[in-house]
């Protein structure tokens, strides 16, 4: 009986601790400077925009071991996501390819709602940009998302009067998170 239950307390003890994911580190997620200041807290309740896209509804794309979101305003007009998730083996590069995939498979454009592919491998290797619409394609939020190591880095830019997104800051911050990942 003793046995059993030393058993039992050495897999639930620093062992058993030990094969837990450990989450995403705060170095790893886009930082007050990276934002021009602001500082990102919770994403909030409700947000309909997946931070870890998934085009094709009926074809599962490879899922992390562990991820964490946060959010800021970039001033008044922009809101910033960012999902950063980690894989294990190749599971990074996995889910970019089938991404890229899943958005020339399954994307939408002109006046449809959907993904909309705009560019691949803009920021290097492994990474795509391109926007979420809706509002029958009059407005979009923009994506980029990029694999780095056992990382993936999503990052959403929306706009809360005109409903588009500056590209142009949106891959800054992109390139901002993926220089954060390579780091870790």
């Amino acid at each position: 009986m003793t046995a059993v239950i030393l058993g039992l307390v050495s897999a639930s003890g620093p062992a058993a601790a030990q094969q837990r994911p450990r989450g995403i580190p705060d170095r790893v997620m886009l930082q007050p400077d990276d934002l021009g200041g602001a500082v990102p807290g919770p994403v909030e309740d409700g947000l309909v925009w997946s931070l870890l896209p998934q085009p094709c509804a009926d074809t599962p794309v490879p899922g992390p071991v562990v991820s964490r979101t946060q959010a800021a305003d970039l001033g008044t007009r922009f809101r910033i996501y960012e999902n950063v998730a980690r894989y294990r083996g190749d599971g990074a590069h996995a889910y970019i390819t089938e991404l890229k995939a899943q958005l020339a498979r399954c994307g939408v454009g002109g006046d449809e709602e959907g993904f909309d592919p705009v560019a691949e491998d803009h920021l290097g290797p492994d990474s795509v940009l391109f926007l979420g619409t809706y509002d029958e394609g009059d407005r979009y939020v923009g994506y980029v998302a990029a694999a780095v190591g056992h990382y993936v880095v999503v990052v959403m830019m929306s706009d809360s009067y005109l409903g588009t997104a500056d590209l142009t800051t949106l891959n800054g911050l992109a390139s901002a998170a993926r220089n954060r990942a390579a780091a870790a």
